[in-house]
């Protein structure tokens, strides 16, 4: 998966290798929540959870930690998770799969920290860990329950998981077309017609107005390309 946005250094290196000793360091050097991290203090109503992971999957991926507080000065405080509160893995992926899109990936990984680590002390916490993949992005809101409205598309803006506006859904189409490779000048034929494609399957699956309509505006300029492209005069 590509995580090229994630900040910070050590919540890259976790979300690429995660192990006791990766976490351990996104613990006692963390600099609070971003768009691509959030804390929590234990397992809260799963349709807020869904939010979060909605919000974190559109916005570039990242993790939940739970087991992990943070006040409004922005500090945090390890209070881990106490054996009722540290829940089956299993447990976790079925209530979560009932409200998330099919195509988004994420996973719940258990961490115990023995009596030799110091602040981390016997301490247990669980974390989600969200994949990012431009391919199916924005991920949007497939029940609506509590927090979560049916077609809405969630990102996340500093501490918080809002609806997106106008500009963040172009930002993430952005991110979407430029997690292509080469320029959009040196497609081929054939990559405008996949492209083309994939925008009207993307089309096909939304149920938001505003960015269903940005998608049939991007697929009238994807064809005005292709036409170049083929040397097909604009008819009078």
């Amino acid at each position: 998966m590509i995580y090229e946005y994630v900040y910070p250094k050590s919540l890259l290196h976790f979300i690429k290798n995660p192990s006791h000793e990766t976490l351990k360091d996104l613990l006692l050097h963390n600099t609070g929540e971003t768009d691509f991290l959030d804390f929590k203090t234990k397992w809260t109503e799963f349709s807020k959870m869904a939010k979060h992971v909605l919000a974190i999957a559109n916005s570039g991926g990242g993790c939940i930690i739970v087991g992990v507080s943070q006040n409004e000065e922005g500090s945090i405080s390890l209070t881990g998770l106490n054996e009722d509160d540290f829940l089956d893995k299993a447990d976790i992926d079925n209530k979560l799969a009932n409200l998330l899109p099919k195509y988004l990936k994420y996973r719940t990984e258990d961490f115990y920290f023995s009596s030799d680590q110091q602040t981390l002390s016997n301490k247990r916490f669980q974390v989600l860990i969200i994949e990012y993949d431009p391919k199916y992005v924005p991920y949007t809101s497939v029940v609506q329950r509590n927090e979560l409205r049916y077609g809405a598309i969630y990102v996340r803006q500093g501490t918080k998981s809002l609806e997106a506006t106008n500009d963040r859904l172009v930002e993430i189409i952005l991110r979407k077309v430029q997690s292509g490779g080469s320029g959009v000048n040196e497609y081929s034929l054939k990559e405008h017609l996949n492209q083309l494609k994939e925008l009207y399957e993307e089309l096909a699956s939304q149920k938001n107005n505003e960015y269903s309509q940005f998608i049939s505006e991007v697929i009238e300029h994807k064809k005005d390309r292709i036409r170049q492209l083929l040397d097909i005069l604009p008819e009078n």
